[in-house]
């Protein structure tokens, strides 16, 4: 894979984790173009895999034989420091001579992966959003040793995938992306704790203004929009009122002891019977198909 310009050809992919992340960055790959290998450490993963894509991917019996040869790997597995260590430093001797490490993970440092590697210049934060068949935007995360050519080519990849890219230039826990999710979270979670407001009305207060106006503008656009002026007024009464616990909130804690941990176990704020779960899907792709649309008719 070359670092200079013009047309990025086909590239050999290794994606590491058959998951449901997996999977879905493999069909963008295969949509691309490139040619895909897919390992899990459960062969029946991989099987089905290949079967959702028609065959268009291969599938290998070790990560080391996914990465031989491979220009990217894409690594996905489950989010531990340990095993991801481990596998990153077990497929880095396979990759072609100028191929690009990369992780999907969405909490752990990029820097302490790299630990193990023989040359850590050759790993980046790679965050992917599911689904990502459908979601416009990669995170890139530099870690402390990230090379610039590193960086360049995988922003030439997105590029080729149609995605865009934010650039995280720290190594900070959540990146960009879950920072802010998590912050709104955390104040959606004491406002309904303390009986402020139900958990379904903070939900139609997102989808039905937030949401949408978010599509549109990104805050520092809105906050133009709407006047700085105005919003440094507004910041002085609101901002000092916010929740600022560090702790996870008692009441996620008090739901997951009661074994309500979401969707998969058929209940947490709401109750998830199989109808329920294929509108909220049917809902999800709707309109992050319309969202990707907007993004690409944006200036």
């Amino acid at each position: 894979m070359s670092a200079g310009g013009g047309v990025l050809g086909p590239l050999r992919v290794a994606v590491l984790g058959g998951g449901t992340m997996g999977r879905e960055i493999a069909r963008v790959f295969v949509t691309a173009g490139h040619e895909v290998t897919v390992w899990s450490r459960s062969p029946e993963t991989v099987a089905a895999v290949r079967a959702d894509l028609d065959g268009a991917v291969a599938g290998a019996d070790s990560a080391a034989d996914a990465a031989n040869g491979a220009d990217l790997v894409v690594e996905t597995i489950v989010e531990d420091l340990g095993l991801k260590t481990a596998l990153l430093a077990e497929v880095e001797p396979c990759l072609a001579a100028d191929g690009v490490l990369t992780t999907n993970t969405s909490s752990l440092s990029i820097t302490r992966l790299a630990r193990g590697l023989r040359n850590p210049s050759r790993l980046l934060g790679m965050h992917w959003f599911h689904p990502a068949s459908h979601m416009p935007l990669v995170e890139l995360v530099l870690g402390a040793d990230t090379a610039p050519d590193t960086l360049e080519r995988a922003e030439r990849v997105c590029a080729s995938l149609g995605k865009s890219t934010v650039l995280v230039r720290e190594d900070i826990p959540g990146f960009v992306v879950n920072r802010l999710q998590y912050a709104l979270m955390r104040e959606a979670l004491a406002l309904v704790a303390a009986g402020v407001v139900s958990a379904e009305d903070i939900d139609l207060a997102v989808s039905g203004t937030l949401g949408p106006r978010w599509c549109a503008s990104g805050l520092f656009e809105l906050m133009d929009l709407a006047g700085l002026n105005t919003v440094r007024r507004v910041s002085k009464v609101i901002m000092p009122a916010l929740s600022t616990d560090a702790e996870v909130p008692e009441l996620i804690e008090q739901l997951c002891a009661e074994g309500r941990r979401g969707a998969t176990s058929g209940s947490g704020f709401y109750a998830w019977a199989a109808d329920r779960l294929t509108r909220a899907g049917h809902a999800r792709t709707a309109f992050l198909t319309l969202a990707r649309d907007l993004a690409r008719d944006r200036p």
